[in-house]
């Protein structure tokens, strides 16, 4: 294959719809070309030459303060907080010209929220586990090809609204599976990578009702110029993309007959994320010690309608952006290597369009976010 070819084929590629959001994706650190981390968006981009094996820890705490019709005579102040927790482990195996690779993560999430009417938090919780199996096989010294398979579980327990009691507390549980194709050329210093994949889908099992659901695509072409061993800077550009999810729809409480929201209170839920540009960096200072940071410009939208993705009704969005940085340092040698990585992101909007019957809102007002979060990465490659 000729080099222009494999370019052609490469930049094709990155045009589809790509991967849903999972373990890679909360943890990407934009840049990581000096390190053999396998949790990367694209595992064509992870060495077919080593035994590598990694294990990471990630924690975020989120905020997020709004109110409640805010022109009205009577608006309400509200805010919840969310724990996230991922666990992860993985290795891959070389195999002369190939390799293949298992990881599994634990996700968990913890949502606590409160509004003037409540004298106590709601609480809510949801899990997921990802088990992939991952191929990935050299095409030619300058191209490199990776196959992901993905089976993923999920459960909730949650009440879905302010306004219901713990007699209300519905729980579900359900899997979804799907797979992603991915590619890597590189070109002594340059790399250019490109990852592609249908969301997600799946069933859930609510209340003795099935219901389909998904996760987003996701789109992503990377550039990245390494010159040595000692310094990267990677240019990335992401789009997300959306399927309809039973989840958007409400369903009824087995009390009070009243509707449930199966996205939970947790307002950024429903938080769309449609593009992101993000610029990436590594210095090593030293053979071992180096430093990492990134910016991230974030764009999304709020949508509340559950018959509508983002793109079908401008009328229904209402569009927010966000700035995310993060930085950390690394240690590395022949065998092992460890990252810390901490990331800060906020995001603010005076007025949210709701426009949904069910929620007996107009409009949200006053909407501040905030997030921090570190994660840790170990790992080898022999």
């Amino acid at each position: 294959m000729k080099p222009a070819k494999a370019l052609f084929i490469v930049c094709l590629v990155g045009s589809s719809r790509l991967m849903a959001e999972n373990v890679e994706e909360r943890a990407w650190s934009v840049s990581s070309l000096l390190m053999p981390n396998i949790f990367q968006l694209n595992p064509a981009n992870i060495s077919t030459e080593k035994t590598i094996f990694s294990g990471l820890r990630l924690t975020k705490n989120e905020e997020s303060k709004y109110r409640f019709n805010p022109n009205s005579n009577n608006p309400t102040s509200a805010q919840h907080k969310t724990e996230k927790k991922d666990i992860a482990l993985g290795f891959q195996l070389p195999l002369g010209g190939a390799s293949f690779g298992l990881a599994a993560d634990e996700y968990s999430r913890k949502v606590s929220g409160r509004t003037d009417a409540r004298t106590t938090d709601l609480v809510e919780e949801f899990w997921t586990r990802d088990y992939k199996m991952r191929f990935v096989v050299d095409l030619l010294p300058e191209l490199r090809a990776g196959f992901t398979f993905r089976y993923q579980s999920l459960e909730a327990d949650l009440l879905g609204a302010y306004n219901l009691n713990n007699l209300d507390h519905t729980r579900y549980k359900g899997t979804m599976s799907g797979y992603s194709l991915g590619v890597n050329y590189r070109i002594q210093a340059v790399s250019l990578s490109a990852l592609t994949a249908p969301p997600l889908r799946g069933k859930a099992t609510i209340e003795g009702e099935q219901k389909i659901i998904s996760d987003p695509g996701l789109g992503a072409i990377e550039l990245g110029f390494s010159p040595n061993d000692q310094q990267s800077l990677t240019l990335v550009a992401m789009k997300w993309t959306y399927k309809h999810d039973d989840r958007d729809d409400e369903t009824t409480s087995p009390i009070d007959q009243r509707n449930i929201f199966l996205r939970g209170i947790d307002l950024d839920q429903f938080y769309r994320k449609t593009l992101a540009v993000a610029l990436g960096a590594e210095f090593a200072l030293t053979p071992v010690i180096g430093f990492k940071g990134s910016y991230v410009r974030q764009d999304g939208v709020f949508l509340f309608d559950g018959d509508k993705v983002p793109g079908d009704d401008d009328n229904a969005e209402t569009k927010i952006r966000s700035n995310e940085f993060r930085a950390g340092a690394f240690l590395r040698n022949k065998q092992f290597f460890a990252e810390l990585l901490l990331t800060k992101t906020q995001r603010s909007k005076d007025t949210i369009k709701v426009n949904r019957g069910e929620l007996n809102l107009r409009e949200l007002g006053s909407y501040k976010h905030t997030d921090s979060s570190t994660l840790l990465v170990l790992g080898g490659a022999f």
